[in-house]
């Protein structure tokens, strides 16, 4: 666009259609270059292109609500392992520890207070 443009105010409303379609053309042209130099440096970069988006589908109705396919089911249960004994364990306690009671799980709560 090496030329410039007329004065606005002397054209009349035909001559501006035409300046406005001519610029409107120029200005999709120049568009569509612009995409193709994009295209091609993210070609020269290595980029990937534009992403794929798909239509989600919410729009369309259901065409059948029955099952399309099978749903995967939980899993039986392997045989439990009963607990056929109990021990108590004694444990090494460190000297200056003490006993804080217990938590949820039932484990003793040692705290050692030396010279550490």
């Amino acid at each position: 666009m090496a030329e410039s443009l007329p004065d606005l105010d002397d054209l009349d409303v035909a001559a501006l259609k035409a300046l406005v379609l001519t610029l409107l053309e120029e200005q999709a042209a120049l568009r569509a270059e612009n995409a193709t130099l994009r295209e091609e440096i993210r070609r020269l970069k290595g980029l990937s292109g534009p992403p794929d988006i798909k239509p989600s589908g919410m729009d369309k109705q259901a065409v059948s609500r029955g099952r399309t396919g099978r749903k995967a089911g939980r899993r039986a249960k392997k045989g439990r392992v009963p607990i056929d004994e109990r021990r108590i364990v004694r444990a090494a306690v460190p000297a200056g520890s003490r006993f804080k009671g217990y938590d949820v799980n039932r484990h003793a709560k040692l705290t050692h207070f030396g010279g550490l």
